[in-house]
Order: structure tokens, then sequence, then C-alpha cells
């Protein structure tokens, strides 16, 4: 199946770079990858890095603001980011999801109030390694902040291509859908990047929206 080869050529990409034989790694090289579709049906690469800021734009109905996510590291320890929000209040903080979390995690938060966060049993911003795996059996059991557990589903159209502006210029992203009805018509839809090592949401709605415009 299309998404899940990704993960073998990510892994194929891995190899002859050297990493797997522990070579020296670029600096600022973390390995999430946005697949990019060009328009000449071809695939291409986009690797996130340190200092990238991913500019979401949230509605909830009653206000807009922006929620910037800005990348400090990927590692054995977790995803680490700073965020700040052009809400009324200017919201800032620090996130880091553990290693742990990132893997197996199937609680999402989504509700921030600034300062320090260690989220060590749930998620917040890139689906789990856990969910993303349930995939190909088109069913996996998710927690949405303090809501009760429920099924998310792969529905059987599930490839969507939102266009993001990746430092400049408008690239179309391989992406897929999972929604909490098997046909796709639920009420809580997420679009996630194709790639296991980075999947990252890249648009949310959940009764309020959330969308990832931009990459500088």
């Amino acid at each position: 199946m299309k998404k899940y080869l990704l993960l073998f050529f990510a892994l194929i990409v891995m190899v002859s770079t050297g990493i797997a034989q522990g070579a020296q790694v670029a600096p600022g090289s973390l390995h999430m990858a946005m697949m990019i579709k060009n328009d000449d049906g071809s695939d291409g690469m986009y690797e996130i890095q340190r200092g990238d800021k991913l500019i979401y734009h949230i509605n909830t109905g009653s206000a807009e603001y922006d929620f910037i996510v800005t990348i400090n590291d990927s590692n054995e320890k977790g995803i680490d980011f700073n965020y700040e929000m052009t809400n009324a209040n200017n919201t800032k903080g620090h996130v880091l999801i553990s290693d742990k979390a990132k893997n197996e995690a199937t609680r999402y938060m989504n509700f921030f109030r600034g300062g320090e966060l260690n989220l060590t049993d749930a998620s917040t911003v890139w689906l789990s390694y856990k969910n993303f795996t349930d995939m190909p059996e088109r069913k996996t059991i998710m927690q949405i902040d303090n809501g009760s557990r429920e099924t998310f589903y792969r529905p059987e159209k599930d490839e969507v291509y939102p266009i993001i502006k990746i430092k400049g210029a408008d690239k179309k992203i391989d992406a897929f859908i999972i929604n909490n009805a098997a046909d796709g018509k639920g009420k809580k839809t997420m679009w996630i990047n194709g790639i296991s090592s980075n999947p990252l949401i890249v648009k949310m709605d959940l009764g309020w929206t959330v969308e990832l415009k931009e990459i500088r």
C-alpha cells in the first residue's frame, strides 16, 4: 500500500546516506520528511529542519489566530518544540513529547495554556507511531483531549493533497485522512502526512479547525 511503502523508501534513503552505519548526520537534519506531490506526478521531499516554523491557522468559530510551532529537535528523547499563538493573550510555551509518547500514545492534547509541558502519555501536533501503524487495519483507537476513547477509521478514499507554502513556494503534500466514522463522514477528521517517521497532523477538524498553512 502506498502510504506504507513510503516508510520503506525513507529507510532506503537513510541507508544510502550512511545513517544506518552511524555516519555523521548533517547539522539540522531531523529525518522529518514531508512527501511532496509534484505537478508532473513525480514525488519530492522536504526535510523539516531545526528552527523551522510551522504556521497553523486556528478557527474556533468565535476566534481566529495562528499557532506557530518552532522545531527544536527530534531525537531519542522525543520531539521538542516551542510554540506561540497570535491570540489575544499571545500565549507562548515549550513542549517535549517524550519518545515513549511519540511512539505509544493514543491520547492527544490540543489546548495549551502557556509555559512548560512535558507529555509522557499523550501526543500533540504529531500522530503517534502506534496510531499510524494501525492504519493498514483501517482503524485505530484514539482519545481526543479529555473525551472518550473512540475508533478512527481510514476511509476507502483517503488520499488528500493539501497545499502548504514551504519556504515561500506552494507545495502539494501527499497526505491521508482518518475520520471517526468508517465512511469518512464523521464529525472529527485529521489529515496526516503520509510518512511514518514524520506523521505530522497537517489539518484537523474537531468542530473547530486547525490547518498547517506554511513552513518558514
